[in-house]
């Protein structure tokens, strides 16, 4: 596991679904621009790459930002992000669920 230290302070941890567009992609911009570590998350991973690309290109280029696939309605995507988050960081410390997946009654 990762220790994610800088100097005194520990670098907090951000996840953000949808990370790849509209609102989740500005928060992604804006919790990095303030010194998180964010996990971006989308479920295709080539437009979830992209817009990390992108993040990086709009001045952010040592902003700490890296892509994990996730599909919020696939169990094993989400077990498979938790997995990652743990073995990486060994915890979360802000979750930000800008996925618009509609769920319907399946859910409740």
């Amino acid at each position: 596991m990762r220790s994610w230290h800088c100097g005194l302070s520990i670098i907090r941890i951000a996840l953000v679904t949808g990370g790849n567009k509209g609102v989740g992609l500005e928060t992604c911009r804006q919790l990095a621009s303030r010194g998180l570590r964010v996990v971006l998350t989308a479920r295709n991973e080539a437009r979830g790459l992209e817009a990390v690309d992108g993040i990086r290109r709009s001045g952010a280029a040592d902003s700490d930002v890296v892509f994990h696939q996730l599909d919020v309605t696939d169990a094993a995507s989400v077990a498979r992000l938790a997995d990652f988050v743990r073995d990486q960081f060994g915890r979360l410390d802000i979750l930000v669920w800008a996925s618009l997946r509609d769920f319907g009654s399946s859910m409740l």
